[in-house]
């Protein structure tokens, strides 16, 4: 039996090919010493943040915590939009949230430990699992820099 959520042909955002065999790694997290991209694995930040960057976007090594307070190279935003990041949790409190990115209506691609490689599923299909069921909310990254087209 396959498992839809592992389709990442199924996102409209160009997902390049050293972003779809990444395995979930703790240990490789935004600011941790010799972590560059998603060489060797990565944890949710480090993949979201990688990507975003792929795509031309200029965002700090910020762990779950500092990504929401921070006001200066993200906005909240009231709907997900595609590129947005996606904080949800098991409880409701931002420290130790789980991040994904937004890459149309509703789907959320993200790299979780429980799944161990990345996954596109929609943001209610994410929230039914006790591990994801409180949305924190959406952060929009301000700064972007043209690459190019991001759309597959």
């Amino acid at each position: 039996m396959t498992d839809d959520r592992l389709d990442l042909s199924r996102s409209p955002i160009e997902i390049p090919k050293r972003f779809r065999d990444v395995r979930y790694n703790a240990d490789h997290f935004p600011g941790a010493p010799a972590v560059r991209d998603v060489e060797g694995g990565a944890n949710c930040q480090q993949y979201v943040f990688s990507l975003l960057r792929h795509h031309g976007f200029e965002i700090p090594d910020f762990r779950s915590r500092e990504l929401w307070e921070d006001t200066v190279h993200t906005k909240v935003s009231e709907a997900m939009q595609p590129f947005d990041i996606v904080l949800v949790h098991n409880q409701p409190k931002i420290w130790g949230a789980h991040v994904g990115l937004c890459v149309d209506d509703g789907r959320v691609l993200h790299l979780s430990r429980s799944i161990d490689a990345p996954a596109l599923e929609t943001l209610d299909e994410m929230q039914a699992r006790d591990e994801y069921r409180y949305l924190i909310g959406f952060k929009t990254v301000l700064v972007r820099h043209e690459k190019g087209s991001t759309l597959a």
